[in-house]
This record gives structure tokens, sequence and C-alpha cells, in this order.
């Protein structure tokens, strides 16, 4: 197996391992957060950040 097709299957398995322990943390939690409520906590974050510079 080439390095690149090695870093490749690593990145793959990073990623399925972190979306794998998102959905079991979800699992444990009432609440479901929308697309909406994530851009707009995020965007609060960044307007708290560039006022407190």
């Amino acid at each position: 197996m080439s390095m690149k097709a090695c870093k490749n299957l690593y990145f793959q398995n990073e990623i399925y391992i972190k979306l794998k322990e998102a959905e079991q943390e979800a699992q444990l939690q009432n609440k479901r957060y929308t697309s909406k409520d994530v851009l707009k906590a995020l965007k609060d974050v960044i307007k708290d950040a560039i006022k407190s510079k």
C-alpha cells in the first residue's frame, strides 16, 4: 500500500471514529441541535470575541 493510500485510509478511519463518538454522545443527550442552532451559537461566539478585542 502506498503512503498516500495509507494516510487516506487513516484519515477516513479518524472521521468514522469521530462520527461514531458524536453519535453515541447524541444518544445520551435529550436535546438535538439543528444546523441553524449551531450556526447561531457560532456567530454569537464570534461577535463576542470581536467585541472583546
